[in-house]
């Protein structure tokens, strides 16, 4: 139960944009399986393609493909209303991809279904661990109430390199260093907080939430923690595993001062 209830700390009505890399599918999918388990009235969707075999196998998700705007709402009207999760893909790209709705269809659901908690995956890391702020990034929703950016904790102290991050040419530039370079505490930081880094410049309720806590030494999470303290983060999250094995370790919820 106590599990649950931090999962479902996580949950706002409103828009929550799913960002960064390394487990935004597992964060997604969790967080609707929790939502739905204490009966919140949950939609899925995304901004950026999805690989559609990460959102068919999994329950109860029940998924539509429409570029109908009345026909894709009232489908998600229904589905809420029986107890289900729906979502809205606007077409299905082949067999392995789900295009996903424009962040002008996710603001309109939001206008018209003030109450709905709308889950989006809003970043395309392309299954790498890392993602450095890209030119052509889907901007999020203007009207976002959260923004959980997924960070995976093993970057530190491994290298720079075009395996382990999407957009290493924008990394090393923010980061100052070359391909190569082993990740710092300091240097995962900074690429964090760039102005167009992890969580955009969107002002609203800001949460980390860290995947591979148990495969990195924690006295560098600690560190990295330290260095963003003026990143205004409201909840950092360690949690390890995959899918339905994703467990948080740790829900550090920031006040002032900070607390556990």
């Amino acid at each position: 139960m106590f599990q649950d209830n931090r999962w479902r700390r996580l949950l706002k009505p409103g828009i929550t944009a799913i960002v960064g890399a390394g487990g935004k599918t597992t964060v997604l999918e969790r967080l609707g399986k929790y939502g739905h388990s204490g009966n919140l009235p949950i939609m899925v969707s995304s901004t950026v393609p999805m690989d559609s075999a990460r959102v068919d196998n999994v329950e109860p998700f029940d998924v539509i493909c429409t570029e109908d705007f009345e026909k894709g709402e009232t489908f998600c009207a229904d589905r809420i209303a029986a107890g289900h999760v729906p979502a809205w893909f606007k077409r299905l790209d082949g067999e392995d991809r789900y295009i996903g709705l424009s962040p002008k269809i996710i603001e309109k659901i939001k206008e018209r279904h003030p109450a709905w908690y709308i889950l989006i995956e809003g970043d395309g890391a392309r299954h790498k661990w890392l993602k450095a702020p890209l030119p052509n990034d889907v901007p999020l929703p203007e009207n976002c109430d959260t923004v959980i950016g997924v960070l995976n904790l093993q970057m530190l102290g491994n290298v720079l390199s075009e395996e382990k991050v999407e957009g290493l040419e924008t990394a090393t530039a923010i980061m100052g260093r070359a391909p190569g370079a082993v990740v710092t505490p300091a240097l995962l930081a900074k690429l964090i907080k760039h102005p167009r880094g992890m969580f955009r410049g969107v002002r609203c309720t800001r949460v980390l939430f860290c995947t591979g806590y148990n495969s990195v030494q924690h006295r560098m999470t600690e560190a990295l923690l330290d260095d963003l303290e003026d990143l205004d983060l409201s909840v950092s999250v360690l949690a390890d595993g995959y899918r339905e094995s994703c467990t948080i370790r740790q829900y550090i919820a920031y006040g002032n001062p900070r607390k556990k």
